[in-house]
């Protein structure tokens, strides 16, 4: 029987908790279908790094009025470089997870830039 070799990184954002509890949640469950799992806070995650990932999922919380997390400011900082490639992600499965509440101004924008790539 061939082993299930399949890699996922799950970088979080976080301001309150809610984006790491979700981010543990798909973590053991991507487990407990034989992934290998690393989950990181996205501030502890060196961004350049993300080409050379298989899988990622982005799991992240919105914050104010819609606003990213403090943990994920130096990330965004890195999405609006004007010398980052648009396809610098090519080649890198990845979806997005946001929360947060519907209503907030800026609902979940900082998820559609990271789409963008």
């Amino acid at each position: 029987m061939k082993e299930n070799t399949s890699k996922l990184l799950i970088l979080y954002a976080s301001q309150t908790g809610n984006a790491l509890d979700a981010a543990e949640r798909i973590g053991r469950e991507a487990e407990h279908r034989g992934c290998t799992v690393k989950v990181f806070s996205i501030d502890e995650f060196d961004a350049s790094f993300l080409p050379h990932e298989d899988t990622v999922i982005f799991v992240v919380s919105t914050t104010g009025q819609g606003d990213p997390p403090d943990s994920m400011k130096v990330f965004w900082r890195f999405l609006l470089q004007r010398n980052l490639s648009r396809h610098w992600l090519e080649g890198v499965h990845y979806a997005v997870f946001g929360l947060g509440d519907s209503s907030y101004q800026k609902y979940n924008v900082t998820l559609l830039v990271v789409l963008n790539y």
